[in-house]
This record gives C-alpha cells, structure tokens and sequence, in this order.
C-alpha cells in the first residue's frame, strides 16, 4: 500500500461552474490521482429572492467528502495552506478571477494545468462557447495548457479536436467540450506528468478574444444577417438569453427574449419566444398582436 500511497498524484483543483464538476468527478474516479482540496467561489445570493446558495463545485465537494475551501481572494494565508498541501499538480477549470500569481502557479511540482473551450490562442477569455457559434465556427478544440500568469495565454499540452453542430447552443456546446475533457483526462494528464518539458508555446499573433455577455448586449442586432442572428439566439443560451423590442397593440414597447429560431426563405423565424411579465409562448400563437422593432 505505501508504494502505492508514494506514487499518488497529490491534486488541488479549482473550478465553479457545472462543467468544472464534469472534470472534479472524472478526477475522482482516476486512481492514481489524490484530491488533496477543492477551491470553488464563496456562496452568493441568487435570484430574485437573493437566496444565499453554493455553486455546483460546493455542492459536488461537499458531497463526496473532499476538503472544500472557498476563498474571497488569493492572499498569503491561502498560499500558506496550498504550500502545506505540497500538491504535485494543479488542475483549473471554469474558475475566474482572481488570477493566479505565478507564486501560486509554482506552488505545485508540475504547475497547474488549466482547460479552455477553444483552440488556444483563438477564443481567449471567458465566454469561447458562445463566440465560436455566433462567429460560425464549425470545428474547435478542448486545450489541455499550463498557466501563466496571463490569461489563456501559457504553453499548449495538446489540443483534442470537436465539431460545432449546426444546431450548437452554448449549453450543449459546453456539455461536450468538457465531457471530451474529461474521457481524456487521465491519458492527458498522465502523459505530461511523464513529459512535463514536451509543451508548445501558443502563437501569440494569432490570439482573438471577445467580450463576456451582459443583459444589455443580448439585445439582437437586426442588421445581421438572418443565419448570423440564428447563431446569436442559440449561442446565448442558456445565458444571458437574446432578446428584441416588440411593439404591442396599444402601442407600447416591450422587450422579448428569444430562446429559438428558425429561418425560412431567408428570413428569421422566432419560435419560443417570451414577452416581459408573461410565460414563455411560441410566436405563431401571438405574432398578430405583436410587431418587431427592427431598428
């Protein structure tokens, strides 16, 4: 038992989102690799109600058991613990800001390892899924790369290609980006352990980055055309959801998120749509008493 003990990876893991649970679970499972602690964001009021709630990270931790920090900041008392650790690897996945200081990038033996939905240095930054579909990519990549102190920006491990199906929304795009991580996480993993040197640096003059969503820039632009705003809808789910002004019959201007389209004879269709204060309703059932404000 104690070779097997000396020869565990010991892993400290960051992540908050669902998808960083894909790849904490498949971690879990591998058994060469020890989980020595799992850092995700602090609890945060949600909602309408602003109901204190954990995110799926915590959740996850929490339920298999696994030492679960969750700091407000990277400061000295947080690299104090990593260093107790004495991790042999880092793994971040969907954690954000704060970024890691390259103090804490050496902390591990082997670095941390980050995993970013998109072929790097293309699609840098927070919101890949989303601008690969809008933009009409139709392939991409899940890169496997070891952090530096820049965003996005450190030497490739290697890069596992995947298609954007024509029907890709940001959710399932997502899904199986991180799923693709995860079945190849272990060979991955394992192989830079084995190779910790063999790494490709990123071709910085090829870098593009895009700008994260917010409410006010869901809004659909009308100049676009129709198959470009059909990748906008489908790409802004699950969040921040498009939307458009509609004009009702007294006249008055509301907005409408949009979650599907469609396009016929050149022109864009909407399909599940949802007028403010009312539930979701598909636009053939209220077309006629709503018109789009196209400019």
């Amino acid at each position: 038992l104690s070779v097997i003990n000396s020869t565990m990876i010991k892993t400290i893991f960051f992540g908050s989102s669902e998808y960083s649970v894909i790849i904490l679970q498949q971690l879990l499972r591998l058994p060469d690799f020890d989980i020595q602690a799992v850092f995700t964001k602090p609890d945060k009021a949600v909602g309408r109600h602003q109901t204190i709630t954990p995110n799926p990270v915590t959740i996850f931790a929490t339920k298999n058991h696994l030492p679960l920090f969750q700091p407000e900041e990277f400061d000295d008392q947080l690299r104090t613990t990593l260093r107790q650790f004495q991790p042999d690897l880092g793994l971040v996945v969907a954690y954000g800001p704060p970024y890691f200081t390259q103090d804490m990038i050496d902390i591990p033996t082997h670095k941390i390892i980050n995993i970013h939905p998109s072929p790097l240095p293309k699609y840098r930054g927070a919101t890949p899924g989303p601008w690969q579909i809008i933009n009409g990519e139709t392939t991409s990549a899940v890169t496997f790369f070891q952090i530096d102190a820049l965003p996005d920006h450190g030497p490739i491990i290697t890069q596992i290609p995947l298609k954007i199906t024509p029907t890709e929304t940001a959710a399932t795009f997502y899904q199986k980006a991180f799923t693709l991580a995860a079945t190849n996480l272990e060979p991955v993993l394992k192989s830079y352990l084995t190779h910790p040197n063999s790494l490709t640096p990123q071709d910085h003059t090829q870098k593009s980055y895009f700008p994260k969503f917010t409410k006010d820039t869901a809004k659909i632009d009308w100049n676009w055309s129709p198959v470009k705003i059909d990748r906008f809808i489908r790409a802004l789910q699950p969040w921040p959801i498009a939307w458009t002004y509609v004009i009702n019959q007294q006249h008055q201007t509301l907005k409408m998120k949009l979650f599907s389209a469609t396009i016929a004879d050149n022109q864009l269709i909407p399909q599940l749509v949802q007028i403010e204060g009312k539930k979701p309703t598909p636009w053939s059932e209220i077309s006629k008493y709503y018109t789009i404000k196209k400019s």
